[in-house]
């Protein structure tokens, strides 16, 4: 290991970041650079991170090294990382879970430090996607760095929220009565006396994520779990399954070059920035790939690679201009002699390869990136980086920071919608329960069409509940289990209202088609509805309500719709 910052032919120049889950640098954190197996109590370098959250040393080229950092209860390091000093230029981004955001709340009579935590106590009628757009962040990351697994949340509760510049103290001016026929609008829509504002982003991102949707390896994902990890965003460690990981090994000893993200078939790829492209070519197993020379908006140039994409879905040809959000393609589906690759198990998943280049290769066309006969581990050009540090910034522009889309005024991206309290009260009050005596079971019954079914109207299976081994009204399940088997059902009901609609939505009309489709199955029954909200005619499309069976329930999610008013009584 060398102590020098002068790199040379045979030095690795190694930077290393360290921030919160709120993306803000932490400051002054010591941290030690050590070896590993006989090497392992060695330490190579030490220091603390600057204003950037940085540390930055020269490793010598091949090493296998450790990163360890201070807990900030004790003087003890921790490894939080490994890391193979296998290129010329490595940088990379650190998250820590209990970082700052642990860290006692500076108050406005606080001494000393500049970092606002901020906090936000739950209010009557709150709910998770207000709170997340009062204070331009997501519903999962309040939910990750409060540690709810759930989206329930109580009046009084005092939840974390994202570090703040400055504390609003005046009072907010009275509001002027809304014209008649404006949709209603949250106690939200300002801020509270007293209450933490946050600097949003202005302007467009010099960098956008190459999908708009969350990868299905995103954490909580279903390819991103406890039981199956295959997270894009982590650093290598034993025993996890690395392979959509920069640095994974594969067969022949070579390395993985990209960070692979999970997705639906045919899902749509976009340019990160405005660029030129620079390859077309043949990738892997029946996908191509994309080679773009990107220039951002505030002066960097490098090249990304979109691989493992369809080739009939390719827009784009070398010499082409893309302007920043361009759909370049589709993800592909990796076939192999006929038949399509299992990723995970037995699965095919598609995905995106994506790999990036510093460019102090070049630019030229003729340069090659990949193959066989290039610097080894990684048999690509010598400029290849790590991905990740430009992901993580396009996933946060996209979907930490994304404003409402137009021409909708402040509706919310579907995205980023989830079912309100109140929209799972309402379901839960038209769905109805039978509980036993004490209230701490709920019943099996037959349903009107004589399903089995428990709890709120969760289908046991389409066939009647002696059929099936059950007592209707008898056989019962604990309260606990019959939410759980809701909250289930509510998700999955989520996903095909996103499925189904496109554009953003009031979390009231959000709610009221998930009421819908929780009743019918889906929206496939409302075709006419799903087209007009689509099309963004909100003043028409909730008459389709009033066209559908079960007159009375439409009625009410017709009004929920409409004016955020949410009854259940019938």
């Amino acid at each position: 290991m060398q102590n020098s910052n002068n790199f040379n032919d045979h030095g690795s120049a190694v930077t290393i970041f360290l921030k919160d889950q709120f993306g803000v640098p932490i400051k002054n954190l010591k941290i030690e650079i050590r070896g590993l197996g006989d090497h392992a109590s060695r330490v190579y370098h030490a220091a603390s991170t600057d204003a950037r959250g940085a540390v930055q040393f020269v490793a010598r080229k091949g090493d296998e090294l450790s990163v360890h950092v201070k807990r900030w209860t004790s003087d003890a390091m921790k490894e939080v990382a490994r890391l193979n000093a296998a290129l010329p230029k490595i940088a990379f981004h650190l998250t820590s879970p209990k970082t700052q955001h642990d860290l006692p709340t500076k108050t406005d009579n606080s001494a000393g430090g500049d970092y606002w935590r901020g906090t936000y106590k739950v209010k009557a009628h709150d709910n998770l996607t207000a709170i997340a757009r009062k204070y331009h962040t997501s519903v999962d990351l309040l939910k990750h760095v409060n540690h709810l697994t759930q989206d329930l949340i109580l009046v009084g509760q005092v939840l974390k929220v994202p570090p703040v510049q400055s504390r609003k103290t005046e009072k907010p001016a009275p509001r002027k009565p809304a014209p008649r026929g404006t949709p209603p609008t949250s106690d939200h829509d300002t801020n509270d006396h007293g209450a933490p504002t946050t600097t949003r982003l202005r302007g467009v991102p010099p960098i956008i994520f190459p999908i708009q949707t969350r990868p299905l390896n995103d954490e909580g994902g279903i390819y991103g779990t406890q039981s199956c990890d295959y997270t894009w965003n982590k650093q290598l460690h034993s025993g996890g399954h690395d392979q959509p990981r920069f640095g994974a090994n594969r067969k022949g000893g070579r390395k993985h070059a990209a960070r692979d993200l999970y997705l639906d078939a045919h899902t749509p790829i976009v340019a990160i920035a405005p660029g030129v492209v620079v390859k077309r070519e043949f990738f892997y197993s029946q996908t191509w790939q994309i080679s773009i020379h990107h220039k951002t908006s505030d002066g960097r140039e490098f090249i990304a690679l979109y691989g493992e994409v369809d080739l009939d879905s390719i827009k784009v040809k070398v010499g082409d201009s893309v302007r920043q959000g361009d759909v370049l393609a589709r993800s592909g589906i990796l076939i192999d002699n006929g038949r399509a690759l299992s990723v995970v198990g037995n699965r095919n998943v598609s995905m995106l390869h994506f790999e990036t280049y510093d460019g102090s290769g070049g630019f030229s066309p003729n340069s090659r990136l990949n193959g066989s006969g290039l610097r080894s581990p990684f048999y690509r050009r010598a400029d290849l980086m790590d991905s990740l540090a430009i992901l993580h910034e396009g996933y946060r522009a996209t979907f930490l920071d994304a404003r409402p889309l137009p021409p909708v005024g402040n509706r919310i991206p579907i995205d980023q919608l989830r079912t309100s309290t109140q929209g799972k009260e309402f379901i839960k009050g038209w769905e109805g329960v039978h509980y036993d005596g004490d209230r701490s079971h709920t019943f099996y019954y037959d349903d009107s069409k004589n399903y089995c079914t428990v709890g709120w109207g969760h289908l046991v299976q389409m066939k009647s509940c002696s059929t099936l081994g059950y007592t209707a009204m008898s056989s019962k399940i604990p309260v606990s289990q019959a939410q759980t088997l809701f909250e289930m059902d509510v998700r999955d009901i989520e996903e095909r209202v996103r499925k189904a609609i496109h554009v953003p939505l009031y979390q009231q009309e959000f709610d009221a088609l998930v009421s819908l489709a929780f009743n019918l199955g889906s929206l496939s029954k409302a075709p006419n509805l799903c087209s007009l909200i689509n099309a963004c005619n909100y003043t028409d499309a909730p008459k389709e309500f009033l066209d559908i069976e079960n007159k009375t329930r439409r009625q009410s999610e017709h009004d929920m719709f409409c004016l955020g008013t949410y009854n259940a009584s019938h």
